[in-house]
């Protein structure tokens, strides 16, 4: 018997660990995934060091405390109190120092005095702290400051974690999530969550679905190096899932193109949701920047609640399980599953042949005419448009004529083997 679905325990179980792009963290919440939630996703790794295209996957983090403590044995900034207070990837440090130099090491938000901020430097070796912005006008200037960063950086591994259930068709459906920051409720746990779910309410259809955990940008850079084919082949159509679990209208960000199938389908079930908003590649943030590039050519879209950047506690200590709900989160499941019964229940067709066919040779054309028939009008139309990001609803749509017409239509040149079945 499935376990059931309890967002709520899920998220305040893993919200406290300290996840970064790589080390324990992650490692100990994709355990704490396959022991309560899915035990069928595979736990993949990555060596450190290893290059994809413009990136490398760097060294592995690890980190065990970290604090600045007063002359009076304080600690005004402890990550172990949370682990927001460290710039995720600092190195390891010891001293003793004066105000001036430890403030070139501590940010803060002014407009934002009550959050902690969420920094990161993967990719240059720093060192800092964050704090509250009341906290840090507290700091004496007058005193001396130990600081403590216990970390350290070794050949390991980057992991990610991934599960297919298989359909009948080796085409895809890509649902990704990232898992990679600290303590962050809506940004980083609400997409993890609702993906972690899909099994327990998903059976096995038509297309194969792929369900994707990975440390943001630099996991999906690796996983399209090493999937490019594979992707290319086989992606019907993918979405990115991140910070879905507030109660902000849906949100979908485009493709470059705008007009994917991963585009059509999103919008075609989102827009019957309240206040539901569309927005351009223009505002791009998350994995959609890798799966839906420029040069890639994919069809892959992100779905939000309120937008990354667009809710004033993104990337701080505010973003905690205040913000996000059981309700919220069964809800954007829910559009989830329907986006995908949208895929599992149309059919796509596609052309055998590179340009216009020859339509007198299939015997659905006359030779001599000055003008089409309704039916060599409908046939010419729907050979145009047929391709992957027109399933049969999105024809119908398009060229006007009945979802059944359109379907027997389809059929028809199937049969005369000017379309086959994208499957």
């Amino acid at each position: 018997m499935k376990k059931k679905i309890e967002f709520m325990k899920w998220a305040e179980d893993l919200f406290p660990i300290n996840r970064s792009i790589t080390g324990d963290g992650v490692k100990q919440t994709f355990n704490y995934i396959r022991k309560n939630i899915g035990s069928n996703f595979k736990i993949r790794k990555v060596k450190s060091n290893k290059s994809f295209y413009d990136w490398k996957v760097p060294k592995e983090w690890s980190i065990k405390d970290a604090y600045i403590m007063n002359e009076n044995g304080k600690k005004i900034c402890d990550f172990k109190n949370n682990n927001l207070h460290i710039i995720g990837y600092s190195q390891k440090i010891k001293k003793t120092l004066n105000y001036k130099n430890l403030k070139k090491n501590i940010y803060y938000l002014k407009k934002q005095p009550n959050s902690i901020p969420y920094l990161t430097s993967y990719y240059k070796k720093s060192w800092g702290f964050c704090m509250k912005y009341k906290d840090f006008k507290k700091i004496n200037r007058k005193q001396k400051y130990k600081v403590l960063i216990d970390s350290k950086f070794f050949n390991g591994h980057m992991n990610y974690a991934e599960l297919v259930l298989k359909g009948k068709s080796k085409k895809e459906i890509l649902i990704v999530s990232y898992i990679c920051h600290p303590s962050m409720a809506n940004n980083e746990l609400s997409g993890p969550l609702v993906v972690s779910a899909l099994p327990k309410v998903l059976k096995s259809s038509k297309y194969t679905i792929r369900l994707l955990l990975i440390p943001e940008t630099i996991g999906a850079v690796a996983y399209i190096k090493m999937n490019y084919k594979h992707l290319k082949r086989n992606l019907i159509a993918g979405f990115n899932l991140t910070c879905v679990g507030d109660k902000g209208p849906f949100t979908l960000i485009s493709s470059k193109e705008e007009n994917t199938y991963a585009d059509k389908i999103a919008f075609r079930v989102l827009k019957k949701t309240n206040k539901f908003k569309k927005m351009p590649f223009l505002k791009r943030g998350s994995n959609e920047r890798q799966f839906g590039c420029q040069n890639l050519g994919l069809p892959f879209v992100t779905i939000c609640r309120t937008r990354f950047k667009d809710y004033k506690q993104y990337h701080t200590s505010e973003d905690n399980l205040k913000i996000i709900s059981e309700k919220n989160l069964r809800l954007t499941l829910n559009n989830i599953v329907k986006i995908i019964d949208e895929i599992q229940k149309n059919t796509i067709f596609c052309k055998n042949n590179i340009c216009e066919p020859f339509f007198t040779k299939y015997k659905l054309m006359r030779t001599i005419r000055n003008k089409f028939s309704k039916f060599e009008k409908k046939i010419s139309d729907i050979s145009a448009f047929a391709d992957r990001n027109y399933d049969i609803e999105e024809l119908s749509v398009k060229t006007g004529i009945s979802y059944k017409e359109t379907e027997k239509l389809c059929l028809l040149l199937k049969r005369k083997n000017i379309l086959f079945e994208f499957k």
